[in-house]
């Protein structure tokens, strides 16, 4: 036999009850490829390309496709370059390195309006915090990160902080 509070409660339960009602007409968000504009604009004359979205200056000269350094070395090869008439370049970090990446290519990942790109790991001023060994590149084939021993020779690419 049914307690006469279970009973009270089932009945209200089914007296509250509602019908959920779906508009049909409602339609599906339509997906549209939005093209995104580039921030990269490229000065030949002086083998530059400017970044408007990060501020950022790059080297983008026959070096930049040739250099190998290793870790030490790239830093101070970025810090002693004079390129493009301006001499305060530096080895970008990591997260500016990844800025470069288009992850919609391969060999090379890397935006439009760079000209001068070796589908390689090119290094980062970015040490990894776990080991002091080990510091943190781009492999721009297919423009993903990780890190790598100091020691090891890669690419170089400088940065600076444009006006």
């Amino acid at each position: 036999m049914i307690k006469p509070l279970l009973l009270a409660t089932l009945l209200a339960l089914h007296l509250s009850a509602y019908e959920i009602v779906i508009d049909k007409t409602l339609q599906a968000p339509k997906m549209e490829k939005v093209e995104k504009k580039s921030t990269l604009t490229r000065d030949n004359s002086k083998e530059i390309v400017h970044d408007s979205a990060t501020g950022l200056m790059w080297q983008d000269d026959s070096a930049a496709k040739s250099v190998q350094k290793d870790w030490e070395d790239a830093k101070a090869y970025c810090q002693n370059l004079t390129h493009g008439g301006y001499n305060d370049w530096y080895l970008p970090t990591i997260s500016e390195l990844e800025s470069l990446a288009d992850y919609s290519k391969v060999n090379p990942a890397i935006k439009e309006g760079f000209k001068n790109v070796a589908s390689s790991v090119y290094w980062s001023s970015s040490p990894y915090v776990s080991d002091s060994q080990y510091a943190w590149y781009v492999y721009f084939n297919f423009g993903n990160s990780g890190y790598y021993d100091k020691t090891n020779e890669f690419y170089v690419r400088c940065a600076r902080a444009g006006q």
